[in-house]
């Protein structure tokens, strides 16, 4: 019999290429691409999701999506990672339009998500996904999702006290009146700011415990981690607060290094892990990804990920 996920991503589900270039062109420019990407790169749920089950996590994708090639290369890429895909429901009609990821040679990037390819999830498959998986301990989701599809999402974990971790990227462009239901929001810092400019609270930018402090008071949510990408993060756990500085190294690409922290800390959180250990992981855990072409094909399996930290001289996680 299968065993029971213990994380649930109700996400985006998707799989591309992207496209590397020398720089980043500025408005206006017109840039030659190199190559298209070795690696494979995935939307933000299905990254979220090989990264958690590579780490240690029974996974299950909750998702509802459009057909055509990518959707058999998706379902494919579920499989090879254990991924429990019997709530990924193929829609109607064709996906029209990809995304594009343009990564410079300092492994920048730059995303620009495809048109008319926002994925709703309805509410009836959101509720028989969640009852039929009400056991699991975490819910994952986040704004690549149509907002409805991801307020019906917090609720109803909620509801089946599963509790919710949110990847608020892209940011809203609205103040959300339903965070108050969010166990653990996650976001970097330039969506944190955001997030505090609509709700017009004055900060002081770098003082990331001034931010989250007015952040959880503005909007109500519970525990808050802010990525800060080569500067490793800071968490709030409760009242306490934690931060670690990131780790250098040559980065290659950084398309997905957000999302591989998102499911790896994710996964062990579902190993027994405290939020600041998880985060402590996951900051380690993108500091081998960012080395590597593309964001599926970055993320390292668990003994993998061991095998280098103790490299990098970090043993004993």
């Amino acid at each position: 019999m299968k065993k029971k996920p213990q994380v649930i991503v109700a996400y985006s589900h998707n799989v591309s290429q992207a496209v590397r270039v020398h720089r980043l062109p500025k408005p206006g420019e017109t840039i030659r691409a190199l190559k298209a990407s070795s690696g494979i790169d995935g939307g933000k749920g299905t990254n979220t999701a090989v990264a958690a089950a590579r780490t240690g996590a029974r996974v299950a994708m909750v998702a509802h999506v459009k057909g055509g090639d990518w959707y058999q290369k998706g379902q494919q890429v579920l499989k090879d990672n254990g991924i429990d895909d019997t709530y990924v429901i193929l829609g109607e009609g064709m996906k029209d339009s990809s995304g594009v990821v343009l990564i410079d040679d300092e492994g920048n990037n730059m995303i620009v998500l495809g048109a008319n390819n926002e994925q709703t999830i309805p509410d009836d498959e959101i509720d028989a996904a969640l009852n039929a998986m009400k056991d699991a301990e975490y819910c994952l989701t986040g704004y690549e999702i149509n907002e409805k599809s991801v307020r019906h999402i917090i609720r109803k974990a909620r509801e089946l006290g599963i509790k919710t971790v949110v990847n608020a990227s892209p940011a809203p462009n609205f103040a959300p009146d339903y965070w108050k239901d969010i166990s653990i929001l996650i976001l970097n810092e330039v969506e944190l700011l955001h997030m505090l400019d609509l709700a017009g609270i004055s900060y002081m930018d770098g003082n990331w415990e001034d931010c989250v402090r007015k952040l959880r008071k503005a909007y109500g949510v519970g525990d808050v981690v802010v990525t800060l990408g080569e500067n490793g993060f800071f968490c709030m756990e409760g009242e306490r607060t934690y931060c670690s500085s990131g780790i250098k190294v040559d980065s290659k690409d950084t398309t997905g290094a957000g999302d591989g922290f998102f499911g790896s800390m994710a996964a062990r959180l579902s190993l027994g892990d405290s939020l600041y250990e998880a985060c402590r992981y996951a900051n380690r855990y993108c500091a081998i990804s960012v080395q590597r072409d593309g964001t599926i094909s970055s993320y390292p399996l668990a003994e993998e990920a061991e095998r280098i930290f103790k490299q990098m001289g970090y043993g004993g996680l």
